[in-house]
């Protein structure tokens, strides 16, 4: 009977570290940790942690050598890159990010468990695999400034979308304020992966939505520091503050806050999702 369970645990953690790539809501393949590893070499490398505030060293694989194999020139092409992980946060980086910087698949530390403190988070304990997507912020210091926005850990999935046509609940009307256009794309960069809008999203956290507008129930005084420091507000929340290190994250929350209100106009029940 152990020998079945040991089986069962090992079959269990390999079957978990299967990564699944779609492209346009189609499935392309699954492929396991060896099989990546021979898609593109393996490598260490050292970056700035943003969620433990540290170097770290990551066991990875380049992120754009995969795309180039598994998606061939298609991922360049595309809008954005969607990363779905297992606890339902599921961000969506622009494509040509990963052309600009470099970004990489870590599957493990080297010597170490493969988990962090997410001080970001209330010290929460972070399982990091089955993989965690890294930037060499060493190499591209300009990423540092933006936390850890875009650095999904968990992840079982990825995918090329085409953001409006893949959210259209959460994008608003062609005709929109230049206030509106700048807090819908930093809620698309700081909120989505955890939040809906119109069920479009992450499944992480609450609808901002549907059927009441989040600005419809609270106060702009307490959405604004609700935004800027959930703890001030919740001693034990896992939600982390709006990006400690943007210069301008004070009127970046009143854009986020001007696209929630504009959002109100314009509620639609959410789709199940399958």
């Amino acid at each position: 009977m152990r020998i079945v369970l040991v089986l069962f645990s090992f079959v269990s953690v390999a079957m978990a570290q299967e990564l699944s790539f779609r492209a346009h809501d189609k499935e392309i393949q699954s492929v396991s940790l060896e099989a990546l590893k021979k898609l593109a070499p393996a490598k260490d490398i050292t970056v700035y942690e943003p969620h433990e505030k540290a170097k770290v060293t990551y066991s990875a694989i380049p992120a754009r050598a995969v795309f180039e194999a598994v998606f061939k020139e298609d991922w360049k092409e595309a809008d954005e890159i969607l990363f779905t992980c297992e606890d339902g946060y599921q961000p969506s980086v622009p494509a040509a990010k990963f052309k600009k910087y470099a970004a990489y698949l870590s599957f493990a530390k080297p010597g170490k468990p493969f988990t962090m403190v997410n001080k970001l988070q209330n010290n929460e304990k972070i399982e990091l695999g089955p993989y965690y997507l890294v930037w060499d912020n060493e190499t591209f210091p300009a990423l540092k400034a933006e936390g850890a926005s875009d650095s999904p850990y968990q992840v079982v999935a990825i995918e090329l979308v085409d953001f409006e046509k893949r959210f259209p609940g959460m994008t608003p009307p062609k005709k929109r304020s230049p206030q509106v256009e700048r807090g819908f794309l930093a809620f698309r960069k700081n909120c989505m992966a955890c939040h809906t809008i119109n069920g479009d999203g992450g499944g992480k956290a609450v609808e901002l939505n549907y059927p009441v507008n989040i600005t419809e129930m609270l106060k702009t005084s307490w959405l604004r520091k609700w935004i800027l420091d959930p703890t001030s507000i919740r001693f034990n929340t896992t939600m982390p503050a709006y990006n400690p290190a943007d210069p301008k994250r004070e009127e970046t929350v009143k854009d986020i806050l001007a696209y929630l209100r504009e959002m109100r106009r314009h509620k639609r029940k959410p789709v199940p999702k399958d």
